[in-house]
């Protein structure tokens, strides 16, 4: 195919939601599979809801997730004269009418209808006014003259189910093309829209099927030419029902806060509906020459955060530990310290990559690094009941790391050689670990027995990296001014 053009538009009227972000991701790689453009329109004609905060997020988002627009941005608000053309002109075709039904007259007519056993719509009142009962000083609307017959139906061909689904005009209200307050409906404006931006194909929710048979309609009237429309399932909880907060976070900037990676995100949502035989890991590159329409899954999608932790454990661990130094700082709070890029930085994320589902786990973990004041928790007192045994070692500790010879931790080379501080992390470590258990057997003691009092000295945890890989992230200074201050904790 050729000439593909999709879009996203969203309304700057909220954070952009996993379920926005996933049709953008859809439309994108669509286009981008057959050499097409993927353009973004902001549907901005809400005044009231609509900001430019929600604005800015979408686009952060977005851009975060690698799904760029190839043509500048359409705003709607800026295009409020072209809309004002186009239904002055179905106006003056008669295909379009004013309409000055007030809101509790319209409420009577659904009632009615309602109790008869029919469908509530909008039975025409305003249809056949002649031109002296047009009177455009007071409140009104502008409807779009459905045509109806026996039979007479609208219909398209959804990609994604890849069958006809078909309407019965006689069940399609005289839908509003311009509200009262002057501004043109989603119908209306995305209808102009799509047509003047010539988009081919649009990629959407399935909760914009019923509006589809409407447009379908407009675009004819108009002599627009129809794109070809793919709709696709909703996201669902783990419960079965639509994702929402109670399923944790939805929005991709609150995923981006928490420590997910955005090609983490972009794998799970792309395989949220689709799938390329069982494949589970995707770059941006092999997405989009897989994709196809044909293989998106017609039922609903269910969410499963395990699945994304999973995926997200995964890319950390692909990751050089100096990018991973700089990731953690793009998400440290403005109170935390960032962290150095050095090779004791570098040795410690090296060794945790492989155990943390999140870079705000990964922060959390680093803490005993980052910060020089541990703060011990007094309960360890009554938990561990360290005696004499306790503190003779802890002196011994003392001394054994004051003996390490320096080289173990003065790496000469440059920090552009990562080949080259690699190995030197890994035989420092190595060194370490042959000189502490020659430490271990001069005095009789196992690892077993004082492992648990050695990670409490240094990071004031129970769970921590592997000792070697502590001492020699932290230097000899560091770990002997933490052993003195938990020698005088416990001895108080």
């Amino acid at each position: 195919m050729n000439n593909i053009k999709t879009r996203f538009a969203p309304s700057p009227t909220g954070y952009l939601h996993i379920g926005g972000a996933r049709t953008a991701l859809f439309s994108y790689v669509y286009a981008k599979h057959f050499g097409g453009k993927f353009v973004l329109r902001i549907e901005d004609t809400d005044f009231e809801r609509s900001t430019k905060e929600f604005e800015a997020d979408i686009m952060d988002s977005l851009k975060w997730l690698s799904i760029m627009p190839d043509e500048d941005i359409v705003y709607q608000s800026q295009r409020l004269d072209i809309y004002k053309s186009y239904v002055d002109r179905l106006l003056k075709e008669g295909k379009a009418y004013y309409c000055f039904c007030s809101k509790e007259l319209l409420e009577e007519d659904r009632s009615r209808l309602a109790s008869e056993g029919k469908k509530p719509m909008y039975v025409g009142r305003c249809l056949n006014l002649k031109p002296d009962e047009i009177d455009l000083s007071k409140p009104h609307v502008i409807r779009f003259k459905v045509e109806r017959g026996q039979g007479l139906t609208t219909g398209f061909k959804d990609l994604i189910r890849n069958q006809f689904v078909s309407f019965n005009n006689n069940e399609i209200d005289d839908f509003v093309l311009v509200r009262e307050d002057g501004i043109p409906t989603y119908n209306f404006a995305v209808v102009i829209d799509d047509a003047l931006m010539e988009i081919t194909h649009i990629i959407r929710g399935d909760d914009h099927v019923s509006n589809t048979p409407k447009q379908i309609m407009l675009y004819g009237a108009l002599g627009f030419k129809i794109p070809e429309f793919a709709h696709v399932s909703m996201i669902l909880g783990q419960d079965g029902k639509r994702l929402s907060k109670r399923h944790g976070a939805t929005s991709v900037n609150q995923y981006k806060k928490e420590g997910f990676l955005p090609e983490a995100l972009v794998n799970y949502l792309i395989r949220l509906g689709w799938s390329h035989g069982n494949d589970e890991i995707f770059s941006m590159d092999e997405i989009i020459r897989y994709f196809d329409l044909k293989n998106i899954s017609k039922s609903a999608a269910i969410f499963n955060i395990e699945k994304l932790l999973w995926l997200n454990s995964h890319y950390i661990k692909s990751k050089d530990p100096f990018d991973i130094i700089n990731l953690l700082n793009d998400i440290k709070a403005s109170s935390e310290k960032p962290l150095i890029n050095d090779i004791q930085t570098v040795s410690l994320i090296d060794s945790l990559k492989s155990r943390v589902k999140t870079l705000a786990e990964f922060r959390q973990k680093l803490n005993f690094f980052i910060n020089e004041e541990l703060g011990y928790k007094a309960e360890l007192l009554s938990e561990f009941n360290f005696n004499e045994g306790d503190l003779f070692f802890l002196q011994e500790f003392k001394t054994f790391i004051g003996s390490l010879p320096d080289t173990i931790f003065n790496y000469k080379g440059g920090l552009n050689d990562k080949t080259g501080i690699i190995n030197f992390i890994k035989n420092s470590i190595e060194s370490i670990k042959q000189e502490f258990n020659n430490f271990l057997s001069r005095n009789n003691w196992t690892m077993k027995e004082k492992a648990m009092i050695i990670r409490l000295a240094l990071t004031g945890e129970r769970v921590s990296p592997p000792i070697f890989e502590i001492i020699f992230a932290l230097g000899k200074i560091r770990c002997i001014k933490r052993v003195t201050e938990f020698y005088e904790f416990i001895n108080l």
